[in-house]
């Protein structure tokens, strides 16, 4: 290139002035698509942890409800097994002809409670309630026999 050539370009303000802008330009683009691949990228892990944490979170309500669950049916007894009978017939507003204690038997390191219950002119809705207040009761429970007759 010829000397004149040279000092137009360099001296021309207009010439300077656009081949900074059109640099700026490019040097702007060039950062903003850097950028926006590493936020990209770190979206990227940042979904990959949040469903991880959604995975943890769904196991970690499970075992809450079951370790609840079981706390529940091992919780110590503050009563024996005939007032937690009485306190769910009350609940119920059933009246036991019969509610009595047939003795305790000692299992493993468990005690072991019997008694026996008879309820008269209870309907079908009101045993499944007091069968479902039973399993669900503070006091663990188990049922080893039962008699229904029907008046049908």
């Amino acid at each position: 290139m010829n000397k004149r050539t040279l000092n137009i370009l360099f001296t021309d303000r207009t010439l300077l002035v656009l081949a900074a802008a059109i640099l700026s330009v490019i040097i702007f683009t060039l950062t903003s698509f850097l950028y926006a691949g590493s936020i990209r990228d770190r979206n990227e892990r940042l979904e990959v942890q949040l469903a991880l944490i959604l995975s943890e979170s769904v196991d970690i309500i499970r075992l809450n409800k079951d370790v609840t669950s079981k706390e529940k049916k091992t919780a110590v007894r503050s009563a024996g097994i005939i007032p937690t009978l009485e306190q769910i017939l009350k609940e119920l507003g059933l009246k036991a002809m019969v509610i009595k204690p047939l003795g305790e038997k000692k299992v493993n390191e468990f005690t072991e409670e019997n008694a026996e219950l008879e309820i008269k002119e209870a309907d079908l809705n009101h045993i499944v309630n007091m069968l479902y207040m039973i399993d669900t009761s503070r006091t663990p429970m188990k049922i080893k026999t039962a008699l229904i007759k029907t008046t049908f």
